[in-house]
């Protein structure tokens, strides 16, 4: 396991990562084939769309990882005239997938977390960013029910990573009534017990006493805090208070 940060121990090495990277951007790719579906978690988007958006994740990532630096100016996203976005993903992919296997985990760089400027956390980044959106097209493709879930193993992680940057975002506005209430988020293996205050939310891994409870499949949690549509099966029961709460600090976040 690497020593960078995570909550409940779920953090994986960079070659668990990127092989789960590697298979997600195939399996978007090959769900991809109508790209004027419309996406269910996305509204407003259609397939053509979500892929413009991940070009744009990569497009940046490999400009930051050439420089080190933030990438400036818009447009990442487009592509010309009658080329087809598939192509140029794959192919821009294929750009990515070499810089981000030449550095290791440790080294610095810059990231949108400053007090996480290395290497891995793209690694860990673009794993999650990626597994949701290849959610997303073959859930405009199948039908929602028919998209495949998220490994278990990567959907804890992302709950985990999610959960951390709870902490650290500024927050947007006070949630005057919160009050120490507590909730405990359980999927599989793993739990987080958050703590909310007005201006701030504390996250520890593990269990412990809580006033609330949501508790899902790691994929299904993972999907439900991502605010993806369909039945997802999460459990809640205690504090509604405390539920909201959490809730509204998720969706505030634009999870």
């Amino acid at each position: 396991m690497t020593s960078h940060p995570s909550l409940d121990a779920t953090r994986l090495n960079a070659t668990e990562y990127l092989d789960f990277l590697d298979r997600d951007v195939e399996a978007l790719l090959a769900a991809s084939v109508d790209l004027e579906l419309d996406v269910p978690g996305c509204p407003g988007w259609t397939v053509a769309d979500l892929l413009s958006h991940v070009l744009s994740v990569f497009r940046r990532r490999v400009v930051s990882l050439d420089l080190d630096a933030a990438p400036e100016g818009h447009g990442w996203g487009a592509i010309a005239d009658g080329e087809d976005v598939r192509e140029v993903l794959r192919e821009v992919y294929g750009e990515l997938r070499v810089r981000i296997r030449s550095r290791s985990e440790d080294e610095a760089t810059w990231s949108f977390r400053p007090n996480e400027g290395t290497v891995g956390f793209w690694h860990r980044r673009l794993a999650h960013e990626v597994s949701v959106h290849r959610w997303d097209a073959q859930s405009a493709s199948r039908g929602i029910e028919g998209a495949d879930p998220i490994d278990p193993v990567l959907a804890s992680d992302g709950i985990d990573e999610l959960l951390g940057w709870l902490m650290t975002w500024d927050f947007a506005y006070p949630q005057d009534d919160a009050a120490g209430q507590t909730v405990l988020m359980s999927a599989g293996e793993h739990a987080w017990r958050i703590t909310m205050y007005p201006t701030r939310v504390e996250v520890i891994g593990g269990s412990g006493d809580a006033g609330a409870l949501m508790a899902a499949e790691p994929s299904d949690l993972l999907l439900e805090m991502w605010g993806r549509p369909g039945e997802h099966g999460v459990a809640t029961m205690g504090d509604p208070v405390a539920l909201r709460l959490l809730r509204e600090h998720i969706a505030a976040r634009g999870f």
